[in-house]
């Protein structure tokens, strides 16, 4: 079998984009749960971080129009060129700031963006693919809407005592972003960053999904 791979532990910053006042703090334990590798038994929590534009791609995707709204849209006119643009609403900018942070050396973090690790996993979790009616783990899954899965990585991970799990974003898999586990170790670094429409990293992303900011 494959060995599992670890990532090394980045020697520059994480970004997170995160509430005011404190973007790094724990989310609230009645929000766990929600989050692609959140545990499903609520025993830790988790802070998703990684490369900074990862972060704006991961947050600002959810103001896309849905797929439900294009495909009903072109039903009826045949084009989508009268589609509304999406709109990052004002109130984003303000509840929100940019946060980095330092990780603490000597930790373990489990790597799904290499083969090695989801060929393990596809071992160490073939009941749980049964039970969800999937064929088979590769990228895709590891990427996918299947939550369930995804959670069950986390816990096998955090059982292994992995700090926390590192994977490609799912819109750029150049790009990588964290999941880090209550617990592992930090250190903020400076002060969070006011978010701001001209920001780089939102205009291009906002460019990249058609949106109004």
């Amino acid at each position: 079998m494959s060995p599992v791979r670890r990532a090394a532990t980045p020697r520059g910053v994480l970004h997170r984009i995160g509430r005011l006042p404190d973007p790094l703090a724990w989310p609230p334990h009645e929000l766990v749960g929600g989050g692609r590798f959140d545990d499903p038994q609520g025993e830790f929590r988790v802070l998703y971080a990684g490369q900074r534009r990862a972060c704006f791609l991961e947050t600002l995707a959810a103001f896309r129009p849905s797929v439900e709204a294009l495909a009903a849209l072109e039903q009826v006119t045949g084009s989508q060129e009268l589609m509304p643009r999406g709109v990052v609403p004002a109130d984003w900018y303000q509840k929100r700031a940019v946060a980095r942070l330092r990780l603490g050396p000597g930790q373990r973090w489990l790597d799904l963006r290499a083969a090695e690790t989801r060929e393990e996993l596809r071992s160490e979790l073939a009941a749980t693919l049964l039970d969800l009616g999937l064929p088979d783990l590769d990228l895709s899954g590891v990427l996918g809407p299947r939550r369930r899965l995804t959670r069950a990585i986390a816990r096998w991970a955090y059982e292994h005592d992995y700090r926390g799990i590192v994977y490609p974003s799912r819109f750029d898999d150049a790009l990588s972003l964290w999941a880090i586990f209550e617990g592992a170790a930090f250190e903020p670094e400076g002060v969070p960053e006011p978010i701001v429409p001209d920001d780089p990293d939102l205009v291009a992303t906002a460019h990249l999904f058609g949106l109004a900011t």
